[in-house]
């Protein structure tokens, strides 16, 4: 995939959307909260769509869970802020649009938790038939270093 191609994930489009919205909402608050609640909104939206570029920068499927787990978080931690914000005449429109994201996150999630098993799978299937393809002698050296290991392990 290429660099340009997070551009065209929903979930991302979604994330930096939420993410302008908020800029534009902090413009409004009152000066004793546009930096201290204004502050954590814009770094908690940033965080999201910050992670959602990792993940897919990331060539590991156990990164890309990582950096989504910390999206999903970081959404949370944005909900959480605009409940505070409310005060300010805030409405739920935003706090649903990270709902979303999150929920978006989840499937993601279990798409690449499916990817990274069968991946898994493959390998150790590789692994098995390269020792089954392996020379006779081999086979005699692995089984002896397995029943060696065995006997060490009983004992």
């Amino acid at each position: 995939m290429s660099q340009s191609s997070i551009e065209d994930l929903r979930i991302y489009k979604l994330a930096r959307e939420l993410e302008d919205q908020i800029y534009e909402l902090v413009k409004a608050f009152p000066p004793e909260q546009f930096y201290a609640l204004g502050n954590d909104l814009r770094r908690a939206s940033a965080g999201v769509s910050h992670h959602i570029m990792n993940t897919h920068q990331f060539f590991s499927y156990t990164l890309k869970l990582d950096e989504l787990a910390a999206a999903r978080r970081q959404a949370e931690i944005t909900i959480h802020h605009l409940q505070s914000a409310k005060l300010y005449g805030v409405g739920d429109d935003i706090a649903a649009g990270y709902t979303a994201v999150i929920k978006q996150a989840w499937g993601l999630s279990k798409w690449l938790s499916a990817k990274l098993t069968e991946k898994r799978h493959q390998t150790e299937v590789e692994a098995k038939e390269a020792l089954a393809a392996a020379p006779p002698k081999l086979q005699q050296f692995q089984a002896l270093a397995i029943s060696l290991a065995q006997s060490r392990a009983g004992a």
